[in-house]
């Protein structure tokens, strides 16, 4: 029984681990995560794609789609299962997966730690129970998968390091891709990988081999995920291109409380996180700097955030109730920030140990590899939050990419500890128990702590309404249509904008038109003028609603109303190329109705004129292209009209619209079916493929 004793203790953490992993994805509201919609965005757009979307196209669209690609699985191979459940069960299946590092620290540590069993079962439980761990596993976001294939990533290169062999070097090579088509952190891996190789090909003196080896792994490595970040490169000059300056995202990240990043904010920490877990204390991430707060580089340190978001919930709200609304919460906070300082120790204590092995001993394959893995992540982590210093882009879940190696510096810092001072040792070790079963009990989702704020916010409009924008993606369109009236009656603009919407599919015009103008006066009423960024964030929404309203008064027949809206649009926004294309076709419409020759010649210039700003804005509008070409021809101009429609009638493969028209950029603050809606019900003398025959049979 006493040699057992780690087994049984193994088994039951991972057992326990696993559970509280599965409990909180099948249990946690869907929509809790770090721009949870956004996600689910993506999944979208490859479903009804069925291709990568462009990285500036959406808030999250310029993620590598591994993640997505795996969810897709679900939401397409599961169609008679409720949309909400396809989501969770491929986050449940992810969330289990998440064991896997804990499985690799496992093995690590058993190794380099022959004699001590205990280590190794403490640092895989520190993986296991690690809180950022448990409440990131009910996120619908890449963060886990990408941290489960760098874990792997980071086996893999022990593994090619014991024998450098080809087919190793491959598998290496391999599994890196696949942590690249998942997310951009995953170079931090790449890069302790590639130094690894490089730095012992250069101790060996082995030159030659040393590079064979590195343009194997990196060629395995491109040919998984090569294809994606020269896209990047091709279409944007850049392989890692973001979205945040794109308008859908610049203007929450420019309404949020911004830090400094200065030298300070690397290296002070603040320890009154420990009795107030909220960081940064007494701020909103959401709000600006009150006036009576003034700027501290201490309470505002980028470590002291990480360290409140890998022990706690530290940002509040998101995971657990915040702490100025719940006692319990606050209580939860101090005793997990405060336990969680020994283990936070001990990996400064195995981080320092590690290094001074190697000066004192030389190389060690495994010391090498943590420590540049761990280097690179501090490198990512300056950079990542220097270029957006937003507070809320302080996350924990950033570092769980190398949480194995964490893992490895605390085994190692333990070891070091039980030796010098073994009553110690046991000290420490009851603490990190204590840590991982009250880490356990708080994470488990309503099991100890009842986030009252979370059930109302998954109750609340906002949230049905981006649940009814799930289940209408699924086509259950019934239960889209209930939780949409539902969110309207409680004041959502946008699901009036989606009741619209299924209003002008179904043909009900007046109620759409009515839907329409209800939801201009509540965004209206209700939009936030803060900032130049904000204003121009609810120009551009309203601007979309004055376009949807013209399409709908043309249908309608009021066609001066319609001229009314859409120069509205133009006026509050003039990116819009749908609103160029709707004036067009307005231009023409009362061009056809002039029995005036001349006096129709003005507007059909004019037609021609919003025509060309519509492809300038987005040169993939061949609808714009084709109505430019029925201009011409109306105009007298067959020849240039008729060449005009025909090369807008040609099938570009490969060519895409700017815009993902049906499932929009993925933000939850705009998150509506079918924006940028054109006229399409033309009348025969406006078609392009009539006007072309009639040019073909000289009657044009």
């Amino acid at each position: 029984m006493t040699r057992r004793w780690p087994t049984y203790l193994c088994i039951v953490a991972f057992a326990c681990g696993m559970a509280v992993r599965f409990h909180n994805a099948l249990h946690a509201p869907l929509m809790r995560g770090y721009d949870a919609f956004a996600h689910f965005g993506y999944i979208w757009f490859l479903a009804e794609e069925g291709r990568v979307p462009p990285a500036t196209a959406g808030w999250e669209f310029f993620q590598p789609p591994a993640y997505y690609a795996f969810m897709l699985a679900f939401w397409n191979g599961l169609p008679d299962v409720d949309a909400l459940l396809r989501l969770r069960l491929g986050t449940a299946v992810l969330a289990v997966a998440t064991v896997l590092p804990a499985c690799l620290v496992l093995r690590i540590c058993r190794r380099s730690f022959p004699d001590a069993p205990g280590v190794a079962l403490l640092a895989a439980g520190l993986v296991l129970f690690l809180p950022v761990h448990l409440y990131s596993a009910a996120f619908l976001g890449n963060e886990s998968l990408c941290a489960v294939l760098c874990s792997l990533a980071l086996g893999a290169l022990l593994w090619t390091l014991e024998r450098e062999t080809v087919a190793r070097c491959i598998v290496l090579g391999i599994t890196l891709g696949l942590a690249m088509l998942t997310k951009f952190t995953a170079v931090v891996v790449v890069a302790a990988a590639m130094g690894t190789l490089a730095l012992r090909a250069l101790r060996s003196g082995d030159w030659r081999g040393g590079l064979g080896r590195l343009a194997v792994v990196g060629v395995a490595m491109l040919l998984v995920c090569g294809w994606f970040y020269g896209r990047n490169l091709r279409d944007y000059g850049n392989p890692f291109q973001l979205s945040r300056e794109q308008l859908f995202l610049s203007h929450i990240e420019d309404s949020q409380l911004q830090g400094r990043r200065g030298f300070l904010e690397y290296v002070l920490f603040d320890p009154v996180i420990l009795y107030r877990p909220q960081w940064p204390r007494g701020l909103s991430l959401d709000n600006a700097r009150p006036p009576d707060s003034p700027y501290s580089a201490m309470r505002e340190s980028v470590p002291t955030g990480l360290y409140a978001n890998t022990w706690f919930d530290g940002f509040g709200g998101f995971v657990l109730p915040r702490i100025t609304d719940s006692e319990l919460s606050r209580r939860a906070g101090q005793l997990l920030l405060t336990l969680g300082m020994v283990p936070t120790l001990l990996m400064l204590a195995g981080f320092v140990a590690g290094i001074t092995r190697l000066r004192r001993e030389g190389w060690n394959d495994t010391v090498v590899v943590m420590l540049l893995a761990t280097l690179a992540m501090a490198g990512v982590v300056v950079l990542g939050t220097r270029s957006v210093p937003t507070h809320a882009a302080v996350k924990a879940t950033y570092l769980m990419p190398i949480s194995v190696a964490f893992a490895f510096w605390f085994a190692l810092g333990f070891d070091l500890l039980r030796r010098l001072h073994p009553a110690l040792g046991r000290i420490a070790a009851s603490v990190c128990v204590l840590l991982a079963v009250v880490s356990g009990l708080v994470f488990s989702d309503g099991l100890l702590i009842g986030d009252v704020g979370a059930s109302a916010r998954e109750a609340d409009a906002g949230t049905r309404n981006l649940h009814g924008m799930i289940y209408a993606a699924a086509g259950e369109r019934e239960r889209a249509r209930d939780l949409f009236e539902s969110s309207a009656r409680d004041g959502s603009a946008l699901a009036q904008e989606n009741l619209a919407d299924f209003a002008l599919e179904e043909n009900r015009l007046e109620e759409a038109l009515d839907r329409m103008r209800l939801a201009d006066a509540v965004q209206s009423s209700h939009g936030r003028r803060d900032n130049p960024a904000q204003r121009a964030y609810l120009d551009a929404t309203l601007a979309e609603y004055a376009n949807t309203q013209a399409v709908i008064l043309y249908r309608l027949g009021r066609t001066d109303e319609a001229f009314a809206a859409v120069h509205r649009s133009l006026d509050l926004d003039p990116k819009i190329p749908e609103a160029h294309f709707n004036l067009g076709v307005l231009l023409l419409t009362q061009a056809a109705r002039n029995n005036d020759a001349a006096a129709a010649r003005p507007q059909l210039r004019q037609a021609r004129e919003a025509f060309a700003n519509a492809l300038a804005l987005d040169p993939a509008f061949r609808e714009a292209q084709a109505m430019a070409g029925v201009a011409a021809t109306l105009e007298g101009e067959c020849t240039v009209g008729a060449a005009t429609i025909r090369d807008a009638m040609i099938v570009r493969p490969g060519e895409h619209r700017a815009y993902p028209l049906l499932t929009g950029p993925g933000d939850h603050h705009g998150a509506a079916r079918h924006r940028r809606r054109r006229i399409e019900d033309l009348p025969p003398p406006l078609q392009p493929a009539g006007r072309l025959r009639a040019c073909e049979d000289g009657n044009g």
